[in-house]
C-alpha cells in the first residue's frame, strides 16, 4: 500500500495514537496533588500494532549512553526517527537516529537509513546513502528545502547539527557549512521543523534548543539541589542549567539559510528548555505559527505577525502549562523497553517526529 507521510500522520491522528501521546501528563513538583483522571471518551481505538521489527529487518540497536546507568542528562534524552520516501518510489523508508557513549566509541553507534523493499521488509543502506554519522543525534525533520522534488533531512544534535541534501540518486551530501548552518556547535539541538514562515515558497527552518551542557564541567548526580529527586541522587538538570536559545533560519532560495533568530524575535524566548517543535496555523489566519514543547518549563506558542516576526503567547493561549498550572515535561517520546538492546521496537509510540 502506498501512502505519503502526511496521510500516514492523518491515520495516526484519526486512530487516536498521536492524541494519546500528546495528552501524556508531565512531571509535576514533588508535593503536587495529582489531578483526578478524566473519564474515558468511549471512542473506539481502531489501531492495533504488532511488533515486526525482527522480521522487517530493523535489528540494529539504538545506542544512547551507558546501558546500566545514566550519569548525565545527555544520556537520558534519546533520539527520534522519520518516515521519508527518499528515493521517490512511492514507498515510505525509515531514518533512525542514534547516539553514542561518553568516553568510548562503541561499534554500531550511527544513524541508519532503511530502504523499503515493498514486501514488508527493509534493507539498511546507510553507508551507501552517505548517512554514516557517529555522535549525539536527537531530532530530525524532513523537507524539500531546495524545491528539487527530493526530500532532504535535517538532524539536530548535541554538537553540530547536520543538513543532508538529497542528491536524487539514492545518496545524500552533508551541506551544513555550505548552507550556512554550521553555527550550531555550541548548542544542543533537540527538535526541528521545516516551515515556510514568510510564505515565499521556500521552506525555512526552526530549531528548538534544550540547554547548555558540557560533560567536562557538569556536576555529578546528587552533588547539587537540582541533582536530587526526593532525596535520591539523579543526573542534574534541566533545572539549574542555562536554558537554550531557539533558532530560526530563513531560506534564501539559493541553497543557503540566514539566521534570523534575532530579527524575528524568536531568540527573545529565553525561559524554556525546548524539546519537540511543530508548525501549524493555530489561529487560522493563513500564516504558519510555531509551538515548542518544553521540559520542566513553560512551553512556547510563537504566533506569526505576518511581517517576519513572531510574538510568544503560550501562557495567554493556555498551552504553556498543564491543567494544574504546572510546567511539565512536554515531550512526546518512545517508551523504553528492556528488549531495546536487541533491536528497534515498532509499537504505537512516537519519537521526535515532525511533519
Amino acid at each position: 500500500m502506498m501512502f505519503s507521510r502526511r496521510s500516514f500522520l492523518t491515520f495516526l491522528l484519526e486512530a487516536g495514537v498521536a492524541t494519546a501521546c500528546m495528552g501524556q501528563q508531565g512531571i509535576s513538583s514533588p508535593h503536587t496533588t495529582a489531578a483526578p483522571r478524566g473519564k474515558p471518551s468511549g471512542s473506539p481505538m481502531r489501531a492495533r500494532f504488532t511488533d515486526i521489527s525482527q522480521s522487517a529487518g530493523l535489528t540494529h540497536p539504538v545506542i544512547y549512553g551507558s546501558e546500566d546507568h545514566k550519569t548525565y542528562i545527555l544520556e537520558t534524552i534519546g533520539c527520534g526517527c522519520a518516515f521519508i520516501d527518499y528515493d521517490n518510489d512511492g514507498w515510505m523508508d525509515i531514518f533512525l537516529l542514534s547516539g553514542t557513549r561518553l568516553g568510548e566509541q562503541p561499534a554500531g553507534d550511527t544513524n541508519r537509513l532503511y530502504r523499503n523493499n515493498r514486501d514488508g521488509t527493509f534493507t539498511e543502506v546507510t553507508e551507501k546513502a552517505g548517512l554514516i554519522h557517529r555522535g549525539w543525534a536527537c531530532g530530525v525533520c524532513v523537507g524539500d528545502y531546495d524545491n528539487d522534488g527530493f526530500e532532504d533531512l535535517f538532524v539536530t544534535c548535541w554538537g553540530r547539527n547536520i543538513l543532508y541534501h538529497n542528491n536524487g540518486d539514492g545518496t545524500f551530501s552533508d551541506v551544513t557549512a555550505k548552507a550556512g548552518l554550521a553555527d550550531s556547535g555550541g548548542r544542543w539541538g533537540t527538535g526541528c521543523t521545516f516551515v515556510d514562515y514568510n510564505r515565499d515558497g521556500w521552506l525555512d527552518l526552526f530549531v528548538s534548543n534544550y540547554t547548555a551542557f558540557d560533560a567536562a564541567i557538569e556536576s555529578l548526580p546528587g552533588t547539587k539541589p537540582n541533582c536530587l529527586w526526593q532525596d535520591v541522587a539523579v543526573n542534574c538538570g534541566p533545572r539549574g542549567l542555562a536554558v537554550g536559545v531557539h533558532s530560526l533560519y530563513r531560506n534564501m532560495g539559493n541553497g543557503t539559510f540566514k539566521d534570523v533568530s534575532a530579527s524575528s524575535g524568536v531568540d527573545r524566548a529565553r525561559s524554556s528548555y525546548g524539546l519537540t517543535v511543530v508548525a501549524a496555523d493555530y489561529d487560522d489566519d493563513g500564516w504558519p505559527d510555531i509551538y515548542v514543547a518544553c521540559d520542566s518549563s513553560p512551553s512556547l506558542l510563537l504566533l506569526n505577525n505576518h511581517d517576519g516576526t513572531f510574538r510568544e503567547q503560550g501562557a495567554m493561549r493556555g498551552v504553556a502549562y498543564n491543567s494544574d498550572g504546572q510546567e511539565q515535561a512536554g515531550i512526546c517520546r518512545s517508551v523504553p523497553h528492556s528488549e531495546g538492546r536487541q533491536g528497534h521496537r515498532l509499537k504505537g509510540e512516537m519519537g521526535n517526529f515532525n511533519a
